[in-house]
Parts: structure tokens; sequence; C-alpha cells
């Protein structure tokens, strides 16, 4: 027997058609909690999609050639990111941990002053969690440390309040030479700082930079009879919360929604880098 498309026997079976729809509503449900858009230009997967494929299915069963159908392979973004290996994957993946990354050329005492003040501006616990800045003032010429206490959040690390580091969540890459500026032994330093936090979920997330926040600083260090007089200084944060950043804090993008305008421009590698220039790209609008 022969039938017409619209009275094909298949579509007059009302149960399926609330069965098969009740299922699609289940299935673009749960892809719409695994799929989120990435927080800067990344990747989305639409629940749009999965209804068009739902859709052709349903044309196939009406024709009567399911069987016949070689599905497509749809491949979902992997969520999740790795706080065992907390930089797995980004530019920092192989930089020395914490302290490790800050090497002096030689024995030359200039370097190892301008080391200590480097770890205690950017990765001493009481700097970078509780605000305190005791250590890395001592370390500068009296005439200076007014300017930079009223300036501290351009010359130091400080993690935004209720947000912590992954163990051994520090890496460091960069160089340091001597030189001479106003007559006084000068070293400059030029360092990327990266650090990993923890994210309360951790499942949530799509990309490993997504919990990693980095800082360059280039400054050039007078050794003066009265203490370091730091000079010439400039730096960038980058892969950070705007908002935070503003306020003078340190924190990843997890711990703020995105905003139109706000993303991360070109090659991460670029800004892991102090091979080059310091870039000057303004992201935090």
């Amino acid at each position: 027997m022969r039938y017409d498309l619209e009275d094909h026997p298949d579509l007059k079976d009302a149960a399926w058609i609330r069965a098969a729809n009740r299922r699609a509503k289940r299935d673009i449900r749960r892809q719409r909690r695994q799929a989120r858009m990435r927080r800067h230009g990344g990747k989305i997967v639409s629940a749009v999609a999965l209804v068009v494929i739902g859709a052709v299915l349903f044309g196939f069963y009406q024709a009567g050639k399911f069987g016949e159908v070689s599905l497509p392979e749809v491949k979902l973004p992997q969520t999740g990111v790795n706080v065992e290996i907390p930089f797995a994957s980004t530019p920092a993946e192989q930089w020395p941990e914490g302290e490790k990354g800050i090497v002096v050329p030689d024995g030359n005492p200039a370097y190892e002053q301008v080391r200590q003040a480097l770890i205690a501006s950017r990765m001493d616990p009481a700097m970078i969690n509780d605000h305190k800045p005791d250590r890395f003032l001592a370390m500068l010429a009296p005439d200076v440390r007014e300017h930079i206490t009223k300036e501290l959040s351009g010359w130091t690390t400080r993690l935004k309040q209720g947000t912590r580091l992954l163990p051994n969540g520090i890496r460091v890459s960069g160089k340091m030479t001597l030189g001479e500026k106003d007559g006084y032994p000068a070293v400059t330093t030029d360092y990327v700082f990266a650090y990993a936090f923890e994210p309360p979920a951790p499942e949530k997330l799509l990309d490993q930079m997504e919990m990693v926040a980095a800082v360059r600083e280039k400054v050039t260090y007078m050794i003066t009879p009265a203490g370091l007089w730091p000079a010439d200084a400039d730096g960038f944060q980058y892969s950070i919360a705007c908002q935070a950043a503003k306020d003078g804090f340190l924190a990843p993008q997890f711990t703020e929604p995105s905003k139109p305008g706000e993303g991360l421009p070109g090659d991460n590698k670029k800004y892991f880098s102090v091979d080059g220039q310091m870039p000057t790209e303004n992201t935090c609008d």
C-alpha cells in the first residue's frame, strides 16, 4: 500500500513523537550545561546544532530511511582543567618554580640584592597573600619608599582577597643584566611571573589559561649606599580579571564575567616572553 508523506502511519504515532520530544529537550538541557562560551573569544557548541541534528533524524525516520543513515561524529569541547599540573599546555609549563626562576648571572652582590627584592615584591607570601610590603620596602632607599608605597600595586603582586594559588603555583622566567645609571651600579631586570590560581569548580573551565595570570616587570634598580632605587620601570598584566587589576590586585579570569571588548589578544607566547618589546595593548578598557 502506498502512502503520501503526510499520511504516513508513523506520523500518527503520537506517543513516539512525545517521547522523542522529551528526549530531545533533555539532551539540549544537558548539552547547554556542558558547553558554555570560552571567556575570551573561544568556541561554543550551540544547542541549535543539536536541534538541527534532531530534525534531520526525525525526517529520516518519517521517510523510513533511518537504518540507512550514517551519523556524523559531533565533537564537544573537553571541559575541566588540570589542577594537578596547573601550567600544563601554557607557555610557562617548563619554567622553573618560584625562586628557582630568578638566577643571578654571577657572584656580584648587586645581583643577589636585586634578586631578593624581586622575591619580596612578587613571591613572598607576606606580600602576595597578606599584602604586607615591609620586607620589600626595607630594601629600598628611604627617599623612594614613600613614592613606592603610594603606588604599591604597580611594584608588587597582591592577590585579590578570596583567591589563592595552587601548590607550587608560581613559575618565573627572565633575566637580569648589570650596568650603570647616574653614577651608580644598576641591575636591569626583565621577568615574567606566572601565577596559577585554585578554581572553585575546575570542571566548569574550558582552558588552562582561565586560571593562570601573568605579570611582566622590567625595572632598573640602582644600587645606592642607602638601598635600592627603582627606576625606568615598565610592565603589564595578562590573562587577568580586569576589575581586580583596576583595584590594584591580581586575580584570574574565572573570578569575573567577561565583558565586550575585553579579551586575550593574539598568541599567549608573546605575552610570556621577555625577548621582545613590552606589549602595549590594553584589554581592560
